[in-house]
């Protein structure tokens, strides 16, 4: 039990340091819509093991992790504007908006505009239809290019850890000889 109570406290602390970034106005907004959410949701299980952000930034780079945020936060913002559209209760929409606009002040002064641009080539790129003859033609007509630019961005660290394994693994051929 006290073993409990320690991981309890400890991971308490771990969010409470990881929170305390949040203006008390947002925190206490969202505070009051998740218990607004929590009590007019029925069979809802949000304790399903899968999040839907949390942890999604792990593995990853700085700018790539940044990159990544504005994705969420934009997300963030598609959902919480469906929220605002769907509730009839003002109170509720007001506490929407105003979290909406904390989390576009963040957006705002923590993420660069050049995140937002390389959201909107991303999503271009996705969006190519792959059955159109014109593309087929055009990206066939670019690859060369493409593979060039490509070969040039790659990461040298598994290449490097690469050589290091054959190098290691012709050694010990040469040993046995």
């Amino acid at each position: 039990m006290i073993l409990l109570l320690e991981i309890c406290l400890l991971s308490f602390g771990l969010m409470a340091s990881s929170e305390a970034s949040i203006p008390p106005n947002a925190r206490l907004h969202i505070e009051e819509l998740n218990n607004y959410y929590q009590k007019t949701t029925e069979g809802a299980d949000l304790f399903d093991g899968k999040p839907l952000f949390w942890g999604r930034l792990d593995g990853f780079e700085k700018p790539e992790q940044k990159l990544l945020m504005t994705i969420i936060l934009d997300a963030y913002n598609r959902i919480l504007t469906q929220m605002q559209n769907e509730t009839e209760d003002a109170d509720v929409q007001k506490k929407l908006i105003k979290v909406k606009e904390y989390l576009d002040r963040l957006k705002l002064h923590y993420f660069s505009d050049k995140h937002n641009k390389l959201k909107t080539q991303a999503s271009e790129v996705m969006a190519l239809k792959e059955t159109d003859p014109l593309v087929q033609r055009k990206a066939l007509f670019e690859l060369i290019k493409v593979y060039h630019e490509a070969d040039n961005l790659k990461d040298t660290s598994v290449q490097n850890h690469r050589n290091r394994r054959q190098a290691k693994g012709s050694r010990k051929h040469q040993s046995k000889s």
